[in-house]
Parts: C-alpha cells; structure tokens; sequence
C-alpha cells in the first residue's frame, strides 16, 4: 500500500482516537456556532476547515491505498515502451496511477487533492468549486481579516452542511476497531449528523440570506460608481475633465465608472439567487462566481470610501477653523 497522507502509519490507524478527536472538534465547532458573536463564527470557520482538510485527505487514502507499487509501474511502462503488449486492465492500472510528485502536490494543497477527487467522482466540480472558495473564505478570515462580518455566521452554517454530507460520503479503508483504551470508540459513520444536529435547515432561507449579501454589495459598488463618475465629471457625452486628478486616482476612479457596465448583470445575478434554494452547492456556486466578479472592483470601492471619509473629515475640521 502507499499512503497518500503523512498520518497513516500512525499507530492509532486502527484505534479509537484517529476518528474520536474529530468527534471532538465537531463538538468545539458547535459550541462556536452557537456562542452567537463573530469571535466564535470565524474560529468555528476555522475549525470547519480544518475537519474537512482532514476528511478529504482521508478520503484520498482510501483512493490511493491500493493501487500498485510505482516500481511495478514503472516496469510496466518501459515494457510498453519496448513495444509489449499489456492486458486492458494493467494499461488502465498504469495510466491511472498517481505517482509520487502528485502525491507530493496533493499531501501540500487542498486544490490538488480535491481535483483528484473530482477525476475520480468522488466530489462534483460544483462541490469542489464551493470547497476551494470556502477554503479561501477561511483564509480571508484568519490570515487577512477581510471577511465581511455579516457573512461569516452564513458561511459557517453552509460549511457544516456540506462537511456532513462528505462525512457521510467517506468509506474509510481502516475503520475503527476496538482497543484496551476505556474511552469510548468514534467510528466515522457515527459521525454524521452530529455537525447538523439541533439547527434548522432551510435552504430557502439560507439563499434569501446569501441574496441579502449580494445586494448589499452591489448596491455599495453601484453607490462608489455613481461618486467616481461625479468625481470624474462625467458628462452625458460621457466625457471626463480629469485635469485635477493625479494619475494614481484618475486609473481608481475610471475603473469604477467602467464598472458601470457590469451593474445590471451584477444585479440580475444577485437577485437570482433567491431562487436557488433547491440544494446547498446550487446556492453557493452562483453566490462564489458574483463574489469573484465584486472581489475585482471592491477594493476601489473601499479605497473610495477612505479618500471620501478623508475628504470630509478636511472639510470638518475647515469649518472649525482647524
């Protein structure tokens, strides 16, 4: 066998604890969930993370774990290069083989191990797509605080659907078996259902709050378009006096006057999503590809925002003679 992930020749493989301290940080991931305030929502978002890094990896090894020794398969490819004439079922073996710089890549990067689950049909391209951006969501939340406050309580209640339903989902190659340990044993099937538990799931609802978002945030860029073309002094002809502006600010403000153009789709596209309520990827896929759209344009939007908050705070302290 050759184990995809650095952990599989732990010694507790076939013990309780590989599966129960999962069963543990579900536990710390509802305590957070329920705690009600954006300290819990982002480091239950963390943790949701983590688990279903873990939960993937576990189900690459199931994958990975029986397919044949590259030295086999290298021999098998110099014989086909000879000419040699493989059996159907060795050439498939030998084209199919994951070798050891992809299980490199897949052991450092979720993006790599989810594509391979994705050839394999074990996740969908709309659930991997919504896996990597809830991934960079997290990241948006512990490495760069850019997260939307509003949004991390939505995020955390999509990630603990879709991490159930990949619990669910996983057929582990070592299940859990009993030991001398007095702690009870977790064995993976028991898990599901316990991130879930206790909480309402309404789709419905869920897509009229995620619609809520997207309009919030278009409605903001539409707000810093409409004050980049005053600032610009675009003119019905659509002509801009820019002779007061520096170079730097002219670039920021006609980004966001050609925004413009992309308003009315923006807008289409946000009030579509009340309507998506059927499944949790159908939801998530359209909100990800509106928020990769708005990722482009609102840090001009926020830079705008500054510069304005500047201006008038100037304006302020002139009229109290400052």
């Amino acid at each position: 066998m050759q184990p995809f992930a650095s952990d599989w020749d732990r010694e507790s493989v076939q013990q309780a604890e590989q599966w129960n301290w999962l069963a543990v940080e579900i536990a710390e991931i509802r305590r957070c969930a329920a705690a009600g305030d954006q300290a819990h929502d982002r480091l239950a978002l963390i943790l949701l993370d983590h688990l279903v890094e873990v939960v993937i990896s576990r189900e690459v090894n199931a994958q990975l774990a029986f397919q044949m020794p590259d030295r086999a398969i290298e021999e098998m490819r110099e014989f086909r290069g000879r000419g040699g004439q493989l059996p159907e079922k060795l050439n498939q073996l030998v084209d199919t083989h994951v070798g050891p710089d992809r299980r490199k890549a897949m052991d450092s990067h979720l993006d790599e191990k989810t594509r391979f689950l994705r050839q394999r049909g074990v996740l969908t391209d709309q659930e991997r797509t919504v896996l990597t951006r809830l991934h960079q969501y997290r990241n948006a939340a512990y490495h760069r605080d850019t997260l939307e406050p509003d949004l991390v309580s939505d995020l955390v209640l999509a990630y603990r659907l879709l991490a159930d339903v990949l619990l669910g989902r996983h057929k582990p190659v070592a299940w859990t078996m009993a030991s001398s340990d007095p702690a009870s044993v977790v064995m993976p099937h028991q898990l599901r259902g316990m991130l879930t538990e206790g909480i309402d799931v309404d789709l419905k609802a869920m897509a009229s709050r995620f619609h809520d978002h997207a309009v919030k945030r278009v409605d903001a860029v539409a707000t810093a378009v409409a004050v980049a073309q005053e600032l610009l002094g675009v003119t019905a002809s659509k002509e801009a006096d820019v002779s007061s502006l520096d170079d730097d600010m002219t670039r920021m403000l006609n980004g966001l006057s050609e925004a413009a153009k992309q308003l009315p789709s923006w807008m289409r596209q946000a009030e579509g999503l009340k309507s998506k309520g059927e499944s949790l990827t159908g939801l998530l896929d359209p909100f990800i590809n509106l928020d990769r759209a708005l990722n482009r344009i609102e840090p001009s939007v926020k830079r705008l925002d500054m510069i304005m908050d500047w201006l008038e705070q100037c304006h302020i302290d002139e009229l109290r003679g400052k």
